[in-house]
């Protein structure tokens, strides 16, 4: 197991630890995932902000570890990477899908995927 695997992984874990942790509550304060009155109920709450921002870490993670893990198997110039796989992976953090969009487009219009 590698460090680009362990992160995202240790991040899924404690997400879950905090998931399992705070989801057993009794408020009925309107929270819920069926509408964005709802959601916006669950992130009055410190501890869901918490499992919000660490569920973004994970998935942010994982998606730039295979947007590095992708360019590499496909051969890519230094070049491209420092010019469109670095700002990917700074937007993928940042903005999640718009990096991953990013770099499909760039994939695409460079030609690179196989």
């Amino acid at each position: 197991m590698t460090l680009s695997t362990i992160i995202p992984i240790g991040y899924s874990v404690l997400y879950t630890l905090t998931i399992l942790s705070i989801f057993p509550q009794d408020d009925d304060d309107g929270s819920s995932f069926t509408s964005l009155e709802g959601v916006t109920n669950l992130f009055k709450k410190p501890s869901n902000v918490f499992a919000g921002w660490i569920h973004y870490l994970a998935f942010d993670a994982f998606v730039g570890r295979w947007i590095v893990l992708d360019s590499v198997e496909h051969g890519v110039s230094m070049l491209f990477h420092f010019s469109v796989v670095v700002p990917c992976l700074f937007f993928t953090l940042m903005f999640g899908p718009m990096g991953l969009i990013m770099y499909l487009i760039a994939r695409k219009m460079l030609n690179i995927a196989k």
